[in-house]
């Protein structure tokens, strides 16, 4: 019974935190107290207008406080309205300590408990108004501060996993629109769309795309599974032979992927063919370049099938999906000496973008450690990693201890050498300049611009 009770205990904490066990620590602001929050569910109401080029989000969180204080949450766009359990507050915008990022908060104390909030904003970011009619992306970046879901709707740090509904309306356009969306999506009418997400969802892994009914070529079809599941596969792009050359690149690489690491995780996956170098990953969705298509698509797994929990995490999927791009090279030591890429300031948001080339070199490093006491290596560990962790939030020291367990090596000195830069570098070498990584550019706004 006392076992029993533990892991009911164990399994109510994991439901209930959802990954605020991630979150960084409250701080002060002008005497009062910023607390993290945690997120139990969101509705988005997204109502765009066509005639006057206008858009709004009126977001309302159910969240729990499980400390007192101001309640965080963020929006790059500044909201004109913020409520907190049905009264209208004021809202705060505050640099985070030591400035690495920033985040708004509902100027109101709330205590220990269940919350509502409601947070209204303009639709800026990613939309665009045409004689087509509307399109809006919220394409998000990764090596840049505040560039997730926060860059267009409120929402909250990545540590937190929590459903999502978006009810999206036209108004004022008779030309028909669909979405594009990783989410169960039903049209509840002429231009009325709803989406719901699932429940661990984070702020980097809803893809959003709405456009005109006739956008787009699209190609349709079912990839069969390693364990026999039928997957809809939906690719589309401004080209009809493209989706057949993304289409059987696809194939290939899911078949690379499935024989490595196990059945493609996710519902379905949708896949935007771009004409920008690059792309980006997110939950069963990318938005890429045929190029990259292949370390995206490893990206299901690892990044978007368990997520980072927050920006000092982020290293471990870049060099994972790097270790493939170089054909997964073993090394007898890293090719650097020392450097940070998980110990920066815990409210950092973007990932290091060191963390290809180093990254992938570590990986190859593990690699090599695992073999030389005769295990088969990082595959067949990241495996059981995946498994034992699908869905959920993910650390640096969750991927380091699930390493040790596997191993039954304490690797406590190569972290703090390769991923935490603990070691000086007393031969005064000037550090080697990161090449801008083909992948994962960053894109100018003019650029998302161009794909809407």
């Amino acid at each position: 019974m006392k076992k029993l009770l533990t892991i009911l205990t164990t399994l109510f904490t994991m439901t209930s935190f959802a990954g605020i066990e991630h979150a960084p620590p409250a701080f002060n602001v002008n005497g009062a107290k910023l607390v993290f929050v945690d997120f139990l569910r969101a509705n988005y109401d997204l109502t765009y207008d066509y005639k006057s080029k206008s858009a709004v989000a009126k977001t309302t969180f159910v969240f729990r406080a499980h400390e007192a204080g101001y309640p965080i949450f963020d929006s790059v766009i500044k909201p004109f309205n913020v409520s907190v359990n049905g009264v209208d507050v004021e809202q705060g915008y505050t640099p985070v300590p030591g400035n690495v990022s920033s985040v708004r908060y509902a100027k109101t104390a709330v205590k220990p408990g269940v919350h509502t909030m409601t947070v209204e904003t303009q639709i800026l970011n990613g939309t665009k108004y045409n004689w087509r009619g509307i399109s809006s992306g919220f394409f998000i970046k990764d090596l840049k501060d505040r560039m997730f879901l926060e860059r267009y709707l409120p929402t909250n740090y990545e540590y937190d996993q929590y459903p999502m509904t978006f009810n999206v309306k036209i108004n004022g356009s008779k030309r028909a629109h669909n979405v594009f969306a990783n989410g169960v999506t039903r049209e509840l009418g002429h231009n009325h769309i709803q989406i719901q997400f699932p429940a661990h969802y984070t702020a980097s892994s809803v893809y959003f795309h709405l456009v005109p009914k006739r956008k787009f070529w699209r190609l349709h079809y079912t990839f069969t599974s390693s364990n026999g599941r039928k997957v809809p596969v939906t690719i589309y792009s401004n080209f009809r032979f493209r989706n057949w050359l993304f289409k059987r690149k696809t194939n290939k690489v899911l078949k690379e992927l499935e024989r490595d690491y196990g059945p493609y995780p996710h519902p379905s996956l949708l896949i935007y063919g771009t004409k920008l170098k690059g792309g980006m990953e997110y939950v069963g969705a990318t938005a890429t370049s045929n190029i990259s298509l292949g370390h995206e698509l490893q990206h299901m797994w690892f990044a978007k099938g368990l997520m980072p929990a927050d920006g000092n995490s982020g290293w471990m999927d870049e060099g994972i999906a790097s270790w493939r791009d170089k054909g997964h090279q073993t090394h007898t030591t890293p090719d650097y000496f020392s450097v940070n890429l998980a110990k920066h300031n815990v409210y950092t948001r973007k990932t290091d973008k060191r963390s290809y080339e180093k990254g992938r070199s570590f990986v190859a490093y593990l690699d090599y450690q695992l073999k030389q006491v005769g295990l088969p290596g990082m595959k067949d560990f990241l495996k059981g990693y995946f498994n034992k962790r699908k869905f959920t939030s993910v650390t640096t020291q969750d991927f380091k201890s699930d390493l040790e367990d596997y191993s039954n090596i304490d690797f406590t000195d190569d972290f703090n050498q390769y991923i935490y830069g603990g070691y000086p570098d007393t031969k005064g070498r000037a550090p080697a300049v990161e090449p801008e990584n083909p992948h994962h550019p960053g894109y100018t706004e003019a650029e998302i611009n161009s794909i809407l």
